[in-house]
């Protein structure tokens, strides 16, 4: 355990001080030293003390000073005196004082709290990951289960957060980058732009790519990743199914590439299944069966070693024919020929070939690696995916065939394989706390250790007639929801007798009419909100929707005990040190703004909630006496900190001492971050629960007419083609889709002046990349002004950039750009609303996990042409 002392973080009269902290530029949240001077932050670096960016940042990071000193912050409180709202109303700011924004925000929560506390919307950005605790532990005391983090989820991770929890037991995964020699990236650019962890797995991917590690990057487009990529293989929008499919049907039906002793011992692959996709039980323990080669019969998992467990044959339990699990995988595999799969996803079958055999190569099956005196699987390939995997309406099948190839060669957090972030930990040293591992349910499957979503990916919930505004207490398997926001809410809130409306919104830092869907859609949700509060850094385009307008502090204002916690966030995977950073005031708020958390803690108090706040902290913390909070004490935010930093390192290592440290960190064993192979859980190559899911939620939706597609829901992964694959209209020949740009962090950092410089710099954040060949032969030209609508009438206008580095049927445009807003004169006018091409309704959801079908089928037209 090592630690560094930085010099006090109060300003003095000769101030010059380095402070250390945490980024919130982004998600990542990597730690900072900021240099104070005479009261001023005039510089922001990257603490190299750190395990979480390692002394580096990106752009974003470093550009953080001309946020938190835009002129354009808010400074006072605002009340709207026009009662109409709309995308181009003026609000009719007033500036209020703090007494008279709390006591009317007070009234209209304690109102709904009394009538029922569901009425109460909160949203919030997962931007500024301190946001997290304080608004989840404010819904808990006061009743609404109906939280959401904006576009988070239903554009991100919904299915990738979910899948990534049934498999490895954490939020995301990545290659073990110190390891790993051979990585495949479907839609994912972990180590090459923004996302958990980002800093530190770019310093991580380069060390690799330099030491040999091939990557092979899958995506429509070569931009971050593919132009660092040994191979970058343009595929068509939305069907990374359809080619990992195929690969998978090259290693077990082609090549015989598996790891079979990993298939028996950490996949249900040898459970016996019965003509009714189900497993066949024990009837006196309930444990689902397999077949023992040793004693010719039918077991308990639990009661045969996994070497004697059968994967292949057919046999009979009780009269009942029955299969192993991994031979129905191999019978459902035998149609996902390369050949098929070629006409689907555009990757020629000879090259889908290729790639498979390599990965099966490079797997290196059987073969073990002692690190640290401790010998472990070795198992150098990796196949991971993200967002522009996840994010379509097969987005379930999409991920769980990816991760398939990882599992079929036993690449599953063991060495130079693909990995969880940091699913186990053994806790910290000196007080055991932090404490977690995956474990095992009855039917040997694995739960996560740890969890940040709303329930755990594994196992679902029992779905029931909807009592959440997202319906998410319905689709079990879904985290965030676009019901919130969508065209049809009150359709389907009538279907299904939802007994209360939305009255009521506490948005944070969201600009949710850009970052959700089209605007229209869900400016039209906005409207229908009796009261809606948003605290914000500066007004946006959604600010404008609000009643009242708090000006909050900027990450450099505020105390944040668990910067980079959960560590399966954003704390770097693989070997090294665990580290937990705090995020704390460099300078003071200005004029006055307020940090949320405070307000929070105020509003409490007003709506008489104080003790049930204070409960809801020691459950979300996990605080023990005597760090437990007085029920009928009030607290400052920043002595919530301190007992939760006391309660987790002991009672010398309060706030005060990590202001003056900056963080703590410890060594990291293999046995944690190799967690599989000294830990007995199963997870599925066969998805044995899904039909029974399906069967719950169609008894409650098909009485309501309400269609949910069963396809979706089948125990073994296919492709389902989106909505813009079954585009039959002539001259759309185009699919649109967006990529996160590396310069900005959604439609957050458009606002700054540094990114927008260097967003303008780049040929392409700002502009519509297109194949130029594609582009050419349509008589369009580079730079040109364009129209790109999309088959359902919704359009967008912006500039061509030609370019080979994007698939033939592939429209690129990045980031969340666009801004309309004279609140936001920098970001205003410039890049491309690609949001705005997207529908939000139940037909454009994952019927299983609720994501957003995120590619549109588009034409594309010279705006000189569309003017005649």
């Amino acid at each position: 355990m090592r630690t560094t002392a930085y010099p006090s973080t109060a300003p003095a009269t000769d101030d010059d001080a380095w402070i250390p902290s945490s980024c919130a530029l982004c998600y990542g949240s990597c730690s900072i030293l900021a240099h104070r001077v005479d009261g001023v932050v005039v510089k922001i670096e990257g603490n190299p003390e750190s395990a979480v960016g390692k002394g580096r940042l990106c752009g974003k990071g470093v550009s953080g000073l001309m946020t938190h000193y835009d002129p354009h912050r808010l400074k006072k409180p605002l009340r709207r005196t026009n009662p109409r709202k709309g995308l181009h109303e003026d609000p009719g700011w007033k500036e209020i004082s703090w007494e008279e924004a709390l006591d009317e925000i007070a009234a209209v929560l304690r109102r709904l709290r009394a009538e029922d506390p569901r009425k109460l919307v909160i949203q919030r950005t997962t931007t500024v990951t301190a946001s997290g605790m304080p608004f989840r532990a404010f819904a808990g005391a006061f009743g609404t289960p109906n939280v959401s983090t904006s576009g988070g989820g239903i554009h991100c991770g919904n299915g990738a957060h979910l899948i990534s929890g049934t498999m490895h037991a954490s939020w995301s995964i990545v290659p073990d980058f110190a390891y790993c020699n051979y990585a495949m990236y479907f839609g994912a650019s972990k180590g090459h732009a923004a996302g958990h962890a980002s800093c530190s797995n770019m310093g991580l991917a380069a060390e690799a790519r330099a030491r040999g590690m091939k990557m092979v990057v899958i995506d429509p487009m070569a931009n971050f990743a593919g132009a660092k990529a040994t191979e970058w293989v343009p595929i068509r929008v939305g069907t990374d199914a359809a080619l990992a499919l195929a690969m998978a049907h090259v290693l077990v039906r082609e090549l015989g590439a598996c790891d079979f002793a990993y298939l028996q011992a950490k996949t249900n692959g040898p459970y016996l299944i019965g003509p009714d996709r189900r497993y066949m039980r024990d009837s006196a323990s309930n444990r689902p069966l397999v077949w023992d080669r040793s004693a010719g019969a039918a077991r308990p998992f639990s009661d045969v070693a996994a070497t004697d467990m059968a994967l292949e044959g057919e046999y009979e339990v009780g009269g009942v024919r029955c299969e192993p699990a991994f031979a129905k995988l191999k019978a459902h595999l035998a149609k996902f020929t390369p050949e098929w799969a070629e006409g689907v996803c555009t990757v020629p079958a000879r090259d889908i070939r290729r790639l498979a055999a390599e990965f099966a190569a490079e797997a290196r099956i059987g073969s073990t690696i002692t690190i640290e005196g401790v010998t472990l699987p070795y198992r150098p390939v990796a196949a991971i995916a993200f967002r522009g995997n996840q994010g379509h309406l097969n987005s379930n099948y999409n991920f769980i065939a990816v991760d398939l190839l990882n599992q079929l060669v036993g690449a599953a957090d063991v060495v130079g394989a693909c990995l969880g972030f940091n699913p186990a930990c053994a806790g910290f040293p000196e007080t055991g706390r932090l404490r977690y591992v995956p474990k095992a349910d009855a039917d040997g499957l694995m739960v996560a250790g740890m969890w940040l979503g709303f329930h755990y990916p594994y196992p679902p919930t029992e779905p029931r007639a909807p009592q959440n505004l997202g319906l998410q207490d319905l689709f079990v398997m879904g985290l965030n929801s676009a019901f919130l926001n969508s065209a049809d809410q009150e359709a389907y809130w009538r279907t299904f007798d939802l007994p209360y409306r939305p009255e009521a919104l506490i948005n944070f830092g969201c600009n949710l009419v850009m970052a959700i869907g089209n605007a229209e859609t869900v400016a039209q949700s906005l409207q229908r909100l009796k009261f809606m509060v948003s605290f914000d850094l500066f007004l946006t385009e959604t600010s404008r929707f609000a009643d009242i307008v708090l000006p909050d502090a900027s990450y450099l204002q505020m105390t944040d005990s668990r910067s980079n916690f959960p560590f399966m966030f954003s704390l770097p995977g693989g070997m090294g040190e665990w580290c937990w950073p705090i995020r704390q005031p460099v300078v003071p708020p200005d004029g006055e703004q307020r940090p949320f958390a405070d307000v929070l803690l105020d509003l409490a108090e007003r709506i008489g909630i104080g003790a049930d706040l204070n409960a809801a902290y020691n459950a979300a913390m996990n605080l023990e006496p005597p760090y437990r909070l007085d029920p009928d004490r009030r607290y400052r935010y920043e002595e919530i900190c301190d007992a939760d930093l006391k309660n987790t390192f002991g009672p010398t290592r309060g706030l005060d001492w990590f202001r003056q440290h900056g963080l703590i960190k410890w060594k990291k064993q293999p046995q944690e971050v190799y967690w599989r192979a000294f830990v007995d859980v199963r997870v599925p190559i066969y998805w044995e629960y899904l039909p029974p899911v399906w069967e719950a939620i169609d008894a409650i939706c098909a009485p309501r007419g309400v269609h949910v597609p069963r396809a979706f829901y089948e125990p073994l992964p296919d492709f389902l083609p989106c909505a813009s694959h079954r585009c039959a209209k002539p001259d759309f020949d185009f699919y649109a889709f967006y990529y996160r740009d590396i310069v900005h962090t959604n439609s957050f950092t458009m606002e700054n002046p540094w990114l927008d410089e260097a967003a303008r710099l780049d040929p392409f954040s700002y502009a519509i990349a297109i194949n130029a060949d594609s582009a050419r032969r349509r008589g369009l030209r580079d730079g040109a002004a364009v129209w790109v609508e999309s088959e359902t009438g919704r359009r967008v206008q912006g500039r061509l950039r030609f370019t080979q580095a994007i698939h033939p049927e592939g429209l690129g445009i990045a980031a969340c750009a666009g801004h309309w807003s004279d609140d936001m004169p920098v970001a205003r006018g410039k890049g491309v609303f690609f949001n705005e091409l997207l529908e939000l309704d139940f037909e454009h959801l994952s019927p299983i996990n609720l994501s957003l079908d995120l590619c549109a089928r588009v034409r594309v037209t010279l705006v000189e042409e569309a003017a005649r």
